[in-house]
């Protein structure tokens, strides 16, 4: 099923989903893709707490992402060192491990919120080099994480 009329909402609309798995990453996301009958990229607001992260390190092996920020400032990890960002910048992540990232509000008082937006390809691969994880990720079904360094013969048990 695909959209069939034009979809106009506001952040203020969208119930945000508060996550704090632990000490380091704390955010609001704001699912605008939940709103599409299809999910051919995603759409999220996310609104990160002074000194917070939403997710690790990482970059994808399939799909492009951009940020916009929207208000606030903050640190963007990449493989060439911290970029600052700030309200009205755009950023984009090519597909490869040149584009791993990792964003932190650096702000005392005031909280970093950006639009963040990625193509939706189904199954995605997401490689986290701080961690030496993997991570799998399919429509319908929950994510599952590997250290890379465990690998199977492709026969094993079969």
């Amino acid at each position: 099923m695909s959209l069939k009329e034009i979809l106009v909402t506001n952040i203020s609309q969208i119930e945000p989903k508060h996550t704090a798995p632990n000490q380091i990453y704390e955010f609001d996301r704001y699912d605008v893709s939940g709103l599409l009958h299809e999910n051919k990229c995603t759409v999220t607001f996310y609104s990160l707490s002074p000194g917070k992260s939403n997710y690790p390190y990482h970059y994808h092996t399939g799909n492009e992402e951009v940020f916009y920020i929207i208000s606030g400032q903050g640190v963007l990890e990449t493989p060439a060192g911290g970029i600052s960002v700030k309200e009205g910048d755009v950023i984009v992540f090519p597909p490869c491990k040149d584009g791993a990232h990792r964003l932190t509000n650096t702000s005392e008082n005031e909280k970093l919120v950006y639009l963040d937006v990625d193509t939706n390809t189904s199954p995605y691969v997401v490689i986290y080099p701080h961690t030496n994880k993997v991570g799998v990720f399919v429509k319908g079904e929950f994510p599952k994480f590997y250290k890379q360094d465990s690998n199977v013969p492709y026969y094993e048990d079969e």
